[in-house]
């Protein structure tokens, strides 16, 4: 065998379409379905954060009729399963790749369907293969719910009561909005997660931040390595695309809170920093609003664009006061009638079953856009690979391609 591609995801597949173009023999290999991740570990109201224009992936875009909408997550799936189809590409599954050693002439695959030997590897598992749980998260008390955002599907699932959510980046906020939608009250334990607005001067934020050249932003620039793993901005999919703000979730009823600092049975103990959040948060969209201006006002005679302010995106870009609600310290979890806690901490990676010198201290691999020191060895799709949009839909396909691009020069 030539190649092994290992995961069944928007990674994966695009690397299976490019080596396919290049006549490279190689198999796909998943150790569940296709998208797996989109299918079990997102909510049932999930839609995608991108709009549909960004899912462009080898030899396949979006075409249909709703450029700036945004697909629910069983939509995604289903664009995988016939770009899969499309192409015909080499998938076995489930089978899952547990072990990788570098041998003479390429890689040794240990397999839940036995060994594979092939010439070289591209690891496409993204970021996302663990969910997190803070330690504390073992002391709930026994008869409160307590589960990761990933197994997190309706309210209806959901035990009579209040909700915790604790961390309110993309996925945390979305489920207290699903939440709210649901009937239920939420309790939001706030993290440090920024915002920005769905829309701003007439184009989505997506759209600004590619104008900006924010997607294009070099893993190199980072002032700081962790930045690859922090929480994503607020921003929702939901009904077509709106702006989400802790502001308004107080407004609808959210009791809001600072991060968990511990937990013992059911007393909760925070940290004293919901001010500094909330600040935080709308500082992000503060500043993301002053560079789209700025670019605007740089560019209108070159771009010639028309780019009102339109009615109520002014509050979206000022840093907004809230002086009404509580910053307690300790919270009983019996007596404010919380039945469940959902946690919403973000995952961890995991590439130890790769013996290969090509990790940082963080465990994650040191690349040159995929391509390892490591002969043969290769990674897709994951946060800053190479760019910011390297682990994201919209520009796994650029990757993909130069990954492919030095997977033949290699094979030759």
């Amino acid at each position: 065998m030539d190649v092994v591609v290992i995961g069944g995801g928007q990674a994966g597949l695009s690397a299976s379409a490019c080596l396919a173009q290049k006549g490279i023999e190689h198999v796909v290999l998943e150790k569940s379905e296709i998208g797996a991740s989109w299918r079990h570990r997102r909510w049932d109201s999930f839609c995608l954060v991108t709009p549909n224009w960004t899912v462009r992936l080898p030899g396949q875009d979006y075409d249909g009729t709703d450029p700036d909408g945004f697909m629910s997550g069983g939509s995604f799936v289903e664009f995988l399963e016939r770009y899969a189809e499309d192409f015909n590409m080499p998938l076995r599954c489930p089978v899952e790749a547990t072990g990788a050693v570098p041998i003479d002439g390429g890689w040794l695959l240990a397999t839940t369907d036995g060994p594979i030997k092939c010439r070289a590897i591209i690891v496409a598992t993204s970021n996302y293969q663990r969910p997190y749980l803070p330690p504390c998260a073992a002391n709930v008390k026994p008869g409160i719910l307590s589960l990761n955002a990933p197994d997190y599907r309706a309210p209806a699932q959901l035990p009579p009561g209040r909700i915790l959510v604790v961390g309110s980046a993309q996925s945390g906020g979305q489920i207290v909005e699903d939440l709210l939608i649901g009937g239920r009250d939420v309790v939001l334990s706030v993290s440090r997660a920024g915002r920005v607005p769905r829309r701003y001067r007439g184009r989505d934020a997506i759209d600004w931040q590619n104008r900006l050249g924010l997607l294009d932003r070099a893993a190199t620039a980072l002032d700081d390595p962790r930045k690859r793993f922090g929480g994503e901005p607020l921003m929702t999919g939901r009904d077509g695309g709106h702006t989400l703000s802790l502001q308004d979730f107080h407004r609808r009823g959210v009791r809001l809170v600072g991060r968990v600092e511990g937990i013992e049975g059911a007393a909760l103990s925070l940290k004293s920093d919901l001010r500094d959040n909330i600040q935080r948060a709308d500082q992000f969209a503060a500043n993301f609003c002053r560079d789209v201006d700025d670019h605007i006002a740089q560019n209108i005679g070159q771009y010639g664009l028309t780019a009102p302010l339109d009615e109520g995106e002014a509050s979206h870009a000022a840093v907004t006061a809230m002086t009404d609600y509580e910053e307690p310290r300790h919270l009983d979890l019996a007596d404010e009638g919380v039945s469940a806690v959902i946690w919403a901490t973000g995952f961890r990676f995991d590439f130890n079953w790769i013996k290969a010198d090509v990790f940082d201290d963080y465990g994650y691999p040191v690349t040159a856009r995929g391509e390892t020191t490591e002969p043969g060895l290769f990674f897709l799709g994951l946060n800053y690979l190479h760019s910011r949009k390297s682990g994201i839909i919209y520009g796994v396909g650029d990757d993909a391609r130069y990954v492919c691009e030095r997977v033949q020069r290699g094979l030759e």
